[in-house]
Parts: structure tokens; sequence; C-alpha cells
């Protein structure tokens, strides 16, 4: 028989399933998760849903999970606010995308645009289907089409932080002004991104991204996902790490970097 080399527990960093595990110079953990040992949220109808990757657990552009339907069953029609791609795994559905009807066996993939709206059914009368969800934000909303009502895919996690309504506390967008010196494009460039390692291994640093600007090439957009304000306020600006940033950039700059935060208000596709 052949050697299984599948491994769920490093030795040298044990992953416990469905929980976080650290890896060395970088804040956010690592996870395994097993859709069975997780709760699961009734959609109704005999559907049972299971997210996995979510905001709480790292999620930084899109979210996934499980939907399980039993024989027969099938979910209300809805829409989304981000696109969303859905792939059977188990059994055979129905899909129906604006009005159309398709059959969907195993490993069939569909891709549906912000706004339109759809539903699954289970084809089968005696077997349980099975269908993997990935939406394209972490900010994406469901709309009954019934009812109208909208609520957030995250919300279907429980105890999810990032469940959170537009304007309150929690996370935020660091956008930070940058402006090369004359000539100096390629190496704050090159200093921006050798500065990445600093912000990975900062306490609730999510993303960085860095945009150019394209009427005026000098000018550069650098963009900070943070879980909460004091993580950047005091969590990294507090730390060596923020004097090290400053040395890397500040040489190749025309004038101070300036800073400012912002939260989601609204995702409309």
């Amino acid at each position: 028989m052949p050697e299984d080399h599948r491994i769920d527990h490093p030795t040298d960093h044990p992953i416990d399933l469905n929980t976080a595990a650290p890896v060395d110079g970088v804040a956010q953990p690592t996870w395994v998760l097993r859709p069975d040992e997780l709760p699961a949220k009734s959609r109704g109808g005999g559907c049972r849903t299971v997210p996995l990757l979510t905001h709480d657990r790292g999620a930084t552009a899109f979210l996934n999970g499980t939907t399980l339907f039993d024989p027969g069953a099938q979910i209300a029609h809805h829409s989304h606010n981000v696109l969303e791609s859905v792939m059977v795994v188990q059994g055979s559905a129905i899909v129906d995308i604006g009005g159309r009807r398709t059959r969907l066996q195993t490993f069939d993939t569909t891709v549906v645009p912000a706004g339109i709206e759809h539903h699954f059914e289970n084809a089968s009368d005696t077997e349980p289907m099975r269908i993997f969800w990935t939406y394209a934000s972490v900010d994406a909303t469901r709309t009954m089409a019934d009812s109208g009502e909208t609520s957030r895919i995250d919300a279907e996690a429980p105890g999810e932080p990032g469940a959170t309504e537009a304007g309150t506390e929690g996370p935020v967008l660091e956008i930070v002004d940058l402006v090369a010196a004359p000539g100096a494009e390629e190496a704050l460039e090159q200093a921006v991104a050798a500065a990445a390692p600093l912000f990975q291994a900062s306490p609730g640093a999510r993303t960085y991204t860095l945009r150019r600007e394209v009427e005026d090439p000098s000018r550069y957009r650098l963009f900070v996902a943070w879980d909460a304000l004091d993580d950047h306020l005091v969590g990294f600006r507090e730390s060596e790490a923020f004097q090290d940033w400053r040395a890397l950039v500040t040489p190749h700059l025309a004038e101070p970097p300036s800073a400012r935060h912002v939260r989601h208000t609204l995702t409309g596709f």
C-alpha cells in the first residue's frame, strides 16, 4: 500500500483541527478545518450551512463554506452584493439563475455576478447534496427575494466578530500617502516591498497593498487593513517595526508620509 503523506499535525508547529496555530514571523494563524466538526446553521427546509473561512479565521478577500441539502431540499431565491461561485461537491443539483434552471453534477461550478437572483435545489429525492460556496468579499451579503431582507454572510458564523454593522468599531483600513523623491520611484517600491514582513508580523495586520497613481506616477497609496484601530496606532506605531518601516521608506520620499483610516460602508458589487 502506498505511504500516506498527508500530515494533519506537523511536529514543529502542531495544528489542532478547527483551531488556529502560529507560524514564526507571521501574526495571522494557519487553520485546518473539518466541516463535519464545525457548527452548522440551519437555512430552513432541510438545508444546513457550515461557514469555513470567515473573518474571524483570517479571511481578507473572500469567504467560503459548505451547505448540505437533504433529499428534495432547496433554499429560497436570493441575491448577493458580490460575485459568488458554487461547486457541487456531493450529489446532483438544480440551479435557478434568473429563472433559467440548469441541472448540475458533482464538481460542476457556477459563477453568479452580484445582484442576480438565484437558488440551489437538491435534484435527488433520496440522496443528500452538498455545495462548496465562495464569495468574492468578506463584506458579502444575502438579500432574500421575497422579503428584501439583507444580512451579512459572516453573520452565519456563530460568534463571528466580522459581522459588525458599517461604521461601528471593528476593522479599519489605513491609507498612507507616499510621494517619491524625483527619480526614486523604483527604490521606494522596493523599500515598501522590503517592509511587508514588518507588517505581516504585527498583530492585527490583515493585508498590505501598494498602488501607484496614473496621473502622477510619483504618488503612491499604501493600503493596510487592521483588525482594530489600536492595532495600528498603539500596537504597530509603538513598536520597533514602525521605526524600521520609516527607516526603509523615508530616504526615498519627497515629503513625510501621511495616514488616515476608513471603515467599510458599502459594497455594491
